[in-house]
């Protein structure tokens, strides 16, 4: 396998294999459906450099370079779709750049249109791709000194430089404007790949250029191919771990998700035989297994959020047999059992809870002094489920089994009519 096809491989592959994962995604947005569109294409024109690409499409159609026009529209088409969905990232303000203007859509159309026209056009009398020492096919050499070949080329890569420079601006426009921690990385390391990019149709049009003049140029043969292979593999990488950024985030929330979810199991299955026995059946037939929970992925957020709702509803369901005396009580055996700060917190809620339930079992009389609530609840999914985790390792821990006896038989509130 040529060298050339080795590097392009690490680009390929990884681009399809994005791909293939925002497929399965099911993008729902325009802007997902944008990105995803123009990945796609990128991936196509990047399968099409391989060396064994082009030559099935030569054999399939009887032209020697078959795959080298498509190639090259497809990635012309992939620039300005990254262009597109960079641009519409960056809703307009009252006062922007002037240049702003010359990203909007039909200015893009019109960009693409004319160069897609005009290297359309020079294809056809460029001279053939010569054969690379490694027996790849060599397009761009065999067009060093042809002005139909050449103007092909540069119509090409100033389509890709014409789409790049501006990207670079808008990424790091959106980069300076959001507080969103994550999209400024995604939009730096954007810039950073459109940035090296953008060198790349300067360092194509420097060789053609010295093919009309009497100079040599500094690079070999090979070396100028190396060098190309390497800032495409460069560009593209930056593209695909900026693009995946969020999706690195998304991966790390579902393994916390589906952590918290199986924390929570014990504590949500003690605790959710209190709730009205309409929602224990229906819990009862929604809820898998335990063992098929572990490999469950679908929904991890949504099933995650609902245990912790049954959680905090059947806290709710226990607050009247807390007393104010017991929540103090749970405190002191949480102290007393060695248990700190934001860990004497939890443990005394897990007592709490316990003990509330151990009563309510028993048809015990409500208490007549409780304390306003049980679990100390946030707006926020994952601390929730952190805290609750907590809690739901206390609740079961053999060294407050005592305790929660203790609690259970001390301090009998007084009944009141329920």
């Amino acid at each position: 396998m040529p060298r050339d096809d080795i590097i392009d491989l690490f680009t390929t592959i990884p681009l399809w294999v994005v791909v293939a994962v925002r497929i399965y995604n099911r993008p729902t947005t325009p802007g997902q459906r944008s990105f995803l569109a123009m990945l796609l294409a990128l991936a196509v024109g990047a399968t099409l450099r391989l060396s064994s690409v082009e030559d099935v499409l030569a054999a399939l159609t009887g032209i020697k370079d078959a795959a080298v026009l498509p190639k090259h529209l497809v990635i012309m088409l992939a620039s300005t779709l990254l262009l597109g969905w960079v641009e519409s990232v960056v809703p307009p303000r009252e006062h922007e750049p002037a240049w702003r203007r010359w990203v909007g859509f039909k200015p893009r159309m019109i960009a693409l249109s004319s160069f897609g026209v005009a290297a359309i056009a020079a294809f056809p009398l460029a001279k053939p791709a010569v054969i690379a020492p490694d027996g790849s096919r060599d397009f761009a050499s065999g067009q060093y000194g042809d002005v139909a070949g050449t103007v092909h080329l540069t119509v090409y890569l100033l389509s890709i430089g014409s789409a790049l420079v501006p990207s670079i601006l808008l990424y790091l426009t959106v980069a300076r404007r959001t507080d969103d921690r994550l999209l400024r990385l995604c939009m730096r390391l954007m810039a950073l790949g459109a940035t090296v990019g953008s060198f790349y149709p300067v360092y194509r049009i420097s060789f053609l250029a010295y093919g009309f003049t009497n100079w040599t140029y500094p690079l070999s043969e090979e070396e100028f191919h190396l060098g190309g292979s390497v800032i495409q593999l460069v560009t593209i990488a930056f593209v695909i771990v900026g693009s995946s950024v969020r999706a690195v985030d998304f991966v790390l929330r579902a393994i916390r998700q589906r952590r918290g979810l199986i924390a929570l199991r014990p504590l949500w299955e003690e605790l959710v035989s209190v709730l009205p026995p309409d929602v224990v059946v229906r819990r009862l037939k929604e809820v898998p297994s335990a063992q098929e929970e572990r490999h469950r992925i679908r929904d991890l957020y949504g099933r995650l959020d609902q245990r912790i709702v049954d959680i905090s509803d059947a806290s709710h369901e226990l607050l009247p047999w807390v007393s104010k005396d017991l929540h103090h009580g749970a405190l002191i055996e949480a102290r007393t059992a060695g248990f700190h700060g934001a860990e004497a917190r939890a443990a005394r809620e897990a007592l709490c809870l316990r003990v509330a339930r151990k009563k309510a079992v028993d048809g015990e009389p409500y208490a007549t002094r409780r304390p306003g609530t049980v679990l100390s609840l946030r707006n926020d999914l994952l601390l929730n489920s952190i805290w609750l985790s907590r809690v739901a390792h206390h609740y079961a821990s053999p060294a407050l089994s005592d305790a929660a006896d203790r609690l259970s038989g001390a301090n009998t509130p007084q009944e009141v009519t329920a």
